[in-house]
């Protein structure tokens, strides 16, 4: 994990800044290793001595969950602890600026519209943002992440499939979202990597339905978008899956999705844009007379954030790169009717695109 704490240093170095702060919790959780990092603050100075500032309560479980060597971990706390053992500093929105101003610091900060950055500010902190710095560096991964998130797509697949041997009419979308969290957590998931997505026929038309107690009818399709984590590292899958007697215009739909997947996936390689994945999935839908309803980007970067760069949409000038993994999600969303989405995840290599995926993009029932 030290080479992710290398490669931030000289990215200071060529800034010219003394110390980098690090308050937004994936970016933490990035470059310690500790999960659930929200409230920690971590600081990196152009020596290599880091440091991460803990809510109390978090202390000893910073300490035993970190993954870097060398971290001092200090703890803090926003009120008296009289008889707790630990020596507390003020919280970070406090103790910083100070530091900062007493040592006429040059400070890079991943979040300058934050509290610690707005108070950097006002003290006259001269700062350097270094959020896109770090969401570019966490963009590309190397093989150990890779593997946690094979892990985490393998549970997640694994949970859909036992849902898909439990559905039936009747059952509610919250029971079904119940059994596949359930099967998720069973199989091995540390977490969540997002709200799980269930609908059934007319509300799988919202592309971020909400879970609800409706029932799932006869000839009815199912939408089920959902995630795991593994190590904090995320997975994101959507499938649609189609009873025996679902509708002809349904079933259309999911073959015009399903050709658009591919037609975006044979575009992806390192040095091609963002925008022509998304440009192609796009001409696939819009030659079968679909296009109005395909109405959102076509996918993304999944890491320790179910969301991060690149994004694949029109007008985007992110340029994919070996070592990526994105999101390939065409949609089609008929208000009052229907919805269908497909996504699978895939590795950016230099001459082509690897789908992690092992689950078929269409599923029977």
């Amino acid at each position: 994990m030290r080479w992710r704490l290398d490669s931030v240093l000289n990215l200071m170095e060529l800034s010219n800044v003394d110390m980098l702060i690090v308050t937004h919790p994936p970016n933490v959780t990035y470059l310690t290793g500790i999960p659930r990092s929200s409230g920690i603050v971590l600081i990196l100075e152009r020596d290599g001595s880091l440091a991460a500032l803990v809510p109390a309560l978090d202390y000893w479980r910073a300490i035993h969950s970190a993954k870097i060597g060398g971290l001092e971990v200090k703890p803090y706390a926003t009120y008296r602890l009289p008889d707790v053992d630990l020596q507390l500093l003020e919280p970070p929105h406090a103790h910083l600026p100070r530091v900062v101003k007493e040592r006429g610091l040059r400070v890079a900060i991943d979040n300058p519209y934050g509290r610690v950055g707005f108070e950097l500010e006002r003290v006259g902190a001269r700062i350097v943002d270094f959020s896109d710095a770090i969401s570019d560096l966490r963009a590309v991964k190397r093989q150990e992440e890779l593997e946690l998130m094979r892990r985490a797509l393998w549970i997640t697949e694994r949970a859909v499939e036992r849902v898909l041997g439990e559905l039936r009419p009747g059952l509610s979308e919250r029971e079904v979202a119940a059994a596949l969290e359930y099967h998720m957590w069973l199989g091995g998931s540390d977490g969540l990597a997002f709200e799980t997505i269930v609908a059934f026929g007319a509300n799988a038309a919202y592309p971020h339905a909400t879970v609800s107690g409706r029932t799932l009818g006869e000839g009815e399709p199912v939408l089920i978008d959902a995630g795991a984590q593994v190590e904090s590292y995320s997975s994101d899958i959507t499938r649609t899956i189609l009873p025996g007697g679902v509708s002809s215009e349904v079933r259309r739909a999911v073959e015009v999705v399903s050709e658009a997947v591919e037609a975006a996936i044979d575009r992806v390689r390192e040095g091609v844009t963002a925008e022509e994945v998304d440009a192609a999935a796009r001409e696939v839908v819009r030659r079968a007379g679909l296009a109005k309803y395909f109405v959102h980007s076509l996918g993304h970067g999944v890491g320790i954030e179910v969301h991060e760069k690149p994004r694949l949409a029109q007008g985007s000038k992110d340029v994919l790169k070996e070592g990526m993994i994105v999101t390939i999600e065409p949609g089609v969303y008929v208000t009052g009717a229907y919805g269908v989405r497909i996504e699978n995840m895939v590795l950016v290599k230099k001459s082509g695109a690897e789908v992690l995926n092992s689950l078929p993009k269409v599923l029977q029932v």
